[in-house]
């Protein structure tokens, strides 16, 4: 997991200069204010999923992880925590892998939570576990995020 700032990304001048150019095409990319929905840079390999939508109690949200695409959880308006870990607890309850490259799982060992401000980010690699989209305050709130969706292969 590597955790920034859009507007500081001399923070972590050690990022491979492949996925900086990534997320820099998707910070100007946002700078237009797109709408809610998915926006191909260069289709099924790099997109972005702008979304309007709610962060929920941590019950509420399940742990997941990709197989094929990092995500590089963009919020833009509100708060949110992500959880994150390297252990699940337990099997996947939920496997969708093949035709979604998202499986879900119960619970992350030894979860540990990164509150994000407006513009900041977090990466995720293949395989790395997250929880998006977690109240700070337990309540319902509405957010505005991004997921820079950036296929592997493009990194290797």
């Amino acid at each position: 997991m590597l955790s920034a700032n859009l507007d500081h990304l001399e923070t972590v001048p050690y990022i491979h200069p492949d996925l900086l150019q990534f997320i820099l095409q998707a910070k100007d990319f946002l700078a237009m204010k797109p709408e809610a929905g998915r926006h191909e840079l260069v289709g099924d390999k790099l997109f972005i999923l702008v979304m309007e939508t709610e962060v929920q109690p941590l019950e509420q949200r399940r742990p997941e992880l990709h197989e094929k695409y990092l995500d590089v959880q963009i919020l833009l308006e509100g708060e949110e925590i992500l959880g994150y870990g390297h252990m699940p607890t337990g099997p996947l309850t939920e496997d969708k892998l093949a035709e979604k490259d998202v499986a879900f799982t119960a619970m992350i060992e030894n979860e540990k939570f990164i509150r994000m401000a407006p513009r900041d980010f977090a990466v995720f690699y293949p395989a790395e576990l997250h929880r998006p989209q977690v109240s700070p305050s337990g309540e319902t709130a509405p957010v505005r995020k991004a997921v820079l969706k950036i296929h592997r292969d493009l990194l290797a």
